[in-house]
């Protein structure tokens, strides 16, 4: 590997607060695959951003985080590792792959809920993993998760289908 992905690759990793979240959430190699989709200016925004991935376990958890940057603002994106064993290795890297593109470009950016949505999943497709949040959606749908309602998952669904999704003038 050279410098800059050695650098890229100790960014990304510091990003992880917590060691078991590394170690569990990483068993399938999809924090590794997950970096490699991630450019170096993707990994240095979320760096930018206070961004922090942490684990949680349903129906609540307690999490110590070390080595917090003092900021205004954190990041969190929190993963439950209930849910991550009901989903392919591809669907998780699209699920995260979904949560990173709300810290690059900000919900607070689109005022309507759904467009920022639509600009997450146009982000996961993008990367490759469209139809692994399709298939992630489906699996909230069936199982009645806590958050998937179906008439917003089947308009994030439709809009994945219609490949490729309007961009909403963002330059992936």
């Amino acid at each position: 590997m050279d410098l800059i992905n050695e650098q890229k690759a100790e960014k990304f990793r510091k990003l992880f607060k917590q060691e078991s979240f590394k170690q569990f959430f990483n068993t399938r190699s999809e924090i590794s695959t997950l970096y490699t989709l991630l450019s170096e200016e993707e990994v240095d925004a979320l760096v930018e951003e206070n961004t922090v991935f942490i684990r949680s376990c349903s129906p609540s958890s307690r999490a110590v985080l070390k080595d917090i940057e003092e900021n205004h603002v954190l990041n969190l994106i929190n993963f439950d590792q209930d849910f991550y064993s009901e989903l392919s290795p591809e669907e998780f890297i699209g699920v995260l792959l979904h949560e990173i593109a709300h810290v690059l470009f900000g919900e607070a950016n689109y005022p309507n809920h759904m467009d920022a949505e639509y600009i997450a999943d146009d982000f996961a497709n993008k990367k490759g993993f469209g139809k692994y949040v399709i298939s992630s959606l489906e699996k909230g749908l069936k199982n009645k998760w806590l958050g998937f309602t179906e008439d917003s998952c089947n308009k994030r669904i439709s809009m994945l289908k219609e490949n490729p999704l309007p961009t909403f003038g963002i330059d992936y």
